[in-house]
């Protein structure tokens, strides 16, 4: 009779743990998830072998719940299993007599003590409640393939060289004073005008330059007055010595 009496006063003890989840630019629509997305509350083993796995399934309103949390003092690592989200894993302690001390955010791979923010705590007075409610906190989607980067024109409006040339060009044609200079510039160049010479007249072979059997744009220019070229200083001196 007294285990009886011991057994009903455990359960009207024990607490329960909800955990919603709400709408987000991410999930604007909870009831969208898996019906296979369930949450978990594990610690470690106790003496006798047992693993204390608690699992609550997804319900109809979007929400977990964990009724009548058996009483085992100790800290329970809280998972919202999804197979399309991310959610953040939280701990949760559990006082001696069932009820909820405290729900905080923790993190992978980080020492235990290492809590994050806080979602539940019992206040100073020592006031428990029966039914601890908290939101779920979602991180992302899960990217099973890379998505290709497509190409965009815009992106090329984005290239610095482009829009220097693009600026130089548009201040050519703008400016009067730019392109006359310009236009001056090509004309007084000897390259330029020997090239263009020899182009307008036909006599440019640009295959048999570049195999070496024809002379180049530079054999009909014309050299300045007073001067000489190179190949005739070269001849110049050797007739000298």
């Amino acid at each position: 009779m007294l285990a009886l009496v011991v057994l009903l006063l455990s359960h009207l003890a024990a607490a329960s743990l909800t955990i919603t989840i709400p709408t987000s630019n991410l999930l604007p629509n909870p009831h969208a998830l898996p019906a296979s997305t369930h949450a978990t509350l594990t610690t470690l083993p106790a003496s006798n072998g047992d693993d204390h796995l608690l699992t609550a399934p997804l319900s109809h309103i979007s929400t977990f719940a964990f009724r009548d949390i058996p009483v085992q003092q100790g800290s329970y690592l809280l998972d919202i299993r999804s197979s399309e989200y991310i959610f953040a894993p939280y701990r949760v302690d559990i006082a001696a007599d069932g009820s909820v001390l405290g729900v905080w955010e923790t993190f992978r791979g980080n020492p235990w003590d290492n809590r994050g923010a806080e979602k539940y705590v019992v206040d100073v007075a020592g006031k428990k409640q029966s039914d601890v409610v908290v939101e779920a906190k979602l991180l992302g989607r899960r990217g099973f393939f890379e998505e290709r980067a497509s190409f965009s024109p815009m992106s090329l409006l984005k290239n610095p060289m482009l829009l220097l040339a693009v600026a130089a060009l548009g201040l050519t044609f703008v400016d009067p004073e730019m392109r006359a200079e310009f236009e001056e510039q090509s004309r007084s160049s000897a390259l330029t005008g020997a090239t263009g010479n020899a182009m307008a007249g036909g006599n440019f072979d640009l295959a048999g330059w570049m195999a070496g059997t024809s002379p180049g744009p530079m054999a009909n220019a014309e050299p300045a007055a007073g001067g000489a070229t190179g190949r005739d200083s070269g001849a110049a001196t050797r007739r000298r010595g």
